[in-house]
């Protein structure tokens, strides 16, 4: 336990910032894709075709961000969580 107060102590705090800050902005992103589940998983309403296309465009588009800002903030976060491992070690 001693050891585990330790370890705590020497992460920087300008990490655990970041870190949080990267783990909010994954988390701003689940409203918009409960408004995409609910497009992709509601096979019960009648199809109209002009909505539809309409639909799948927005919807592409709100992926192709999503998709882009989350690979930005996975490999964002892999870079802090290696910084503080290194920063363990040394």
């Amino acid at each position: 336990m001693k050891n585990s107060v330790i370890c705590i102590k020497t992460v920087p705090y300008q990490e655990i910032l970041n870190l949080r800050d990267s783990l909010e902005r994954l988390e701003s992103w689940k409203e918009p894709l409960e408004v995409l589940e609910k497009y992709f998983t509601n096979p019960t309403t009648p199809i109209n075709k002009k909505q539809v296309v309409k639909q799948y465009y927005s919807s592409a588009k709100l992926f192709e961000t999503f998709n882009k800002e989350f690979e930005s903030l996975i490999a964002e976060s892999q870079k802090q969580l290696a910084i503080i491992t290194q920063n363990q070690n040394s």
